[in-house]
């Protein structure tokens, strides 16, 4: 009976791992792909990019449900797969700065709105001169991503090692795939998408190697400016062109409303950055201090 409960192990290691997949290529599909054809993606928009970022908790969940399915705890991993966590999170934790300060930089840029919004009424010619000064200018970061190492081809290891070392290397992929889609869409810099799309190395899901073509197609040919920006511009345009001709109720209407729910919407990504970079730096440390606690 012992032989025979260790010889069906591997196979159901094998189902617990396609069960993580499976849940990786359901976020994918229903959280991108679905939202990306109906009624189909034109440009990116800062709704959608939130969308795509949703995504990343959601892959982490599955890795630390895998992890608890195969009762595999991370007290228990080699020191290489603790290795290539940790650099995993540290990237991590560094592009979510990435987006943090992205964030802070449209937050800027719509504060300055406001301000050249609240001048309308009582100082017309200081709000033209307010709305000329603002620039929508694309973020930049310089970032790189710390490649994991070879590793041994003799080096020997369990079979919940290798399942744990496969679904990690499906987590880094996937995750930093949607961080370079999001990069792009914050930063408005298709050098960041691309960059960080080859830090993503090779994809071996079939929703995600459908959603790449897409959104490669989309940066390539539309650029990475999102809808809601190019919406703020042409508002500030059309505010700054009321305002001459003495008729800016309704222009400033209606920035006033898009700007609104560019907040909102700002707001609302700028939480679930935070709450991941809390949960992922938790789960760091929590690593870091087991290994402490294990040195002699």
């Amino acid at each position: 009976m012992v032989l025979l409960v260790e010889r069906q192990q591997p196979k159901s290691l094998s189902a617990s791992l396609q069960a993580f997949r499976y849940d990786v290529s359901l976020c994918m599909t229903h959280q991108l792909l679905f939202n990306s054809k109906a009624p189909g993606l034109e440009t990116l928009t800062l709704e959608w990019i939130q969308k795509c970022f949703q995504v990343l908790p959601m892959i982490n969940k599955a890795f630390t449900k895998l992890v608890v399915e195969i009762d595999y705890p991370v007290s228990k991993w080699k020191a290489k797969t603790m290795e290539e966590y940790l650099n995993y999170s540290l990237n991590s934790l560094d592009i979510l700065n990435s987006f943090t300060s992205a964030l802070s930089h449209f937050g800027h840029a719509r504060l300055s709105l406001s301000l050249a919004l609240s001048l309308v009424e009582s100082s017309p010619s200081l709000a033209m001169k307010r709305l000329k000064m603002i620039e929508f200018k694309s973020f930049r970061k310089e970032f790189g991503v710390q490649e994991n190492k070879e590793d041994d081809k003799g080096r020997s290891c369990s079979d919940k090692e290798k399942v744990v070392q496969q679904a990690l290397m499906e987590l880094r992929s996937t995750g930093f795939w949607v961080c370079s889609v999001v990069l792009a869409g914050l930063c408005g810099d298709d050098r960041a998408y691309l960059k960080m799309r080859r830090s993503a190395g090779a994809l071996s899901n079939p929703a995600l190697i459908n959603l790449d073509s897409m959104i490669y197609g989309i940066l390539m040919e539309k650029r990475c400016v999102l809808k809601e920006v190019i919406e703020l511009k042409d508002s500030a345009d059309c505010l700054e062109a009321a305002i001459a001709g003495k008729h800016s109720s309704d222009a400033a209407e209606e920035m006033q409303r898009k700007l609104e729910e560019f907040e909102k919407l700002l707001d609302g990504l700028g939480k679930e950055v935070n709450c991941l970079f809390s949960e992922l730096l938790a789960a760091r440390n929590e690593l870091l201090n087991g290994i402490r606690t294990q040195k002699p």
